[in-house]
């Protein structure tokens, strides 16, 4: 974010250098920074590299900043697709909440979850808990693409596939 400030800092404010810059310098400045042993066509040559200097950083904060947008573009496009992707390296375990009164599972129970995504249970097996609104669920990747859903103070889990 520093970078994207500093970036459109220097695109909003590019001062155009002229001979005068070096006219503004109090006495003092000018003597500390060698400046008055300048020629004119050295003093042309010096805010000529400064501009491109500046192009060049400027150049490179974009394409960081340009970088930094897309890594996040990125998660936020692999969060959205989890439980779709196939890709072993791209998953990571989700924790959310069931929307509403939940018992349990039993044949095809379908999830419907807190962060908008919907699962469906994938194997055919029944496990009853006291009722229980809005639950904290975690459902984490498992072997060959599966995904097992728990819900918090239960160890058991059920393999599911996300729908939506």
């Amino acid at each position: 974010m520093k970078k994207l400030i500093i970036l459109l800092f220097m695109s909003s404010s590019s001062i155009l250098f002229a001979d005068t810059i070096f006219d503004n310098m109090d006495e003092e400045t000018t003597v500390s920074t060698g400046i008055y042993k300048l020629s004119s066509q050295e003093k042309k040559q010096l805010i000529t590299w400064l501009n491109d200097s500046r192009e060049k950083t400027r150049d490179q904060i974009k394409q960081e900043v340009i970088e930094e947008v897309s890594a996040e573009a990125i998660k936020k496009d692999k969060k959205r697709f989890m439980g779709f992707r196939r890709e072993e390296s791209q998953r990571e375990e989700i924790q959310t909440t069931y929307i509403g009164e939940f018992k349990g599972w039993r044949g095809k129970q379908i999830f419907k979850l807190a962060n908008g995504q919907i699962w469906r249970q994938a194997e055919n097996s029944t496990f009853y808990i006291p009722k229980k609104m809005n639950p904290e669920i975690t459902i984490k990747p498992k072997s060959m693409g599966t995904w097992q859903l728990y819900v918090k103070g239960f160890g058991r889990g059920v393999k599911v596939k996300r729908i939506k």
